[in-house]
């Protein structure tokens, strides 16, 4: 973890970047530790929210692409013989594969909001050949909301922004109560105009 905050300590947005590429192309770099140090330095004026948003949302965005490239020309073999480099975790890939398998493209969406599975998400969509453009709608949904929490967090929290690493499940949970109200205020909208 200290490697990464000396990273960005030192090159600043381009660290963030490159971190949060990496995070998305299959290599677990935790994105509470980039993003959560990303509103940090938001709280201490050395990085503008909304650059930091932008910046963590477009890195997302381009390492999912890149994963996705990997699964659809290199599948799983590439992730078993490569893995080793990267500290694959065979478990949480499995886990990504069957939600991708049994939900498609909203378990990209889905995906993106979960520990450790964001991390591998994009790969079975590629292994599965999931047409692109549909694939980067649902990253880009799912990428959105992420950056901007935790970044939010990580400013509110200031020199406490290392909790989202303590809480990250409750972080999930809340996620998913945020996205399940929107989705039922926009469902009973829907449902009195249709009447």
């Amino acid at each position: 973890m200290d490697y990464i905050i000396t990273f960005m300590e030192t090159y600043g947005y381009a660290a963030m970047f490159i971190a949060m590429v990496l995070e998305n192309a299959n290599i677990p770099i935790p994105s509470e530790i980039v993003l959560g140090f990303a509103g940090y330095l938001v709280a201490q004026g050395v990085f503008d929210m909304n650059v930091t948003i932008i910046v963590g949302t477009v890195a997302g965005i381009v390492g999912s692409i890149l994963s996705y490239w990997m699964g659809e020309y290199g599948g799983r073999p590439l992730l078993l013989k490569y893995g080793k480099y990267i500290f694959f975790n065979e478990h949480k890939f499995e886990l990504a594969e069957k939600l991708f398998n049994k939900w498609g493209g909203t378990a990209v969406f889905v995906g993106r909001l979960l520990p450790g599975v964001r991390t591998f998400i994009s790969f079975p969509a590629g292994m599965a050949r999931y047409p692109m453009w549909h694939f980067i709608i649902w990253t880009v949904l799912g990428t959105i909301p992420w950056t901007i929490l935790l970044v939010y967090l990580g400013k509110v929290l200031g020199d406490r922004w290392q909790d989202l690493i303590q809480y990250n499940h409750e972080l999930l949970i809340a996620m998913i109560l945020v996205f399940a109200i929107i989705a039922i205020v926009f469902g009973i909208k829907y449902y009195r105009k249709r009447r």
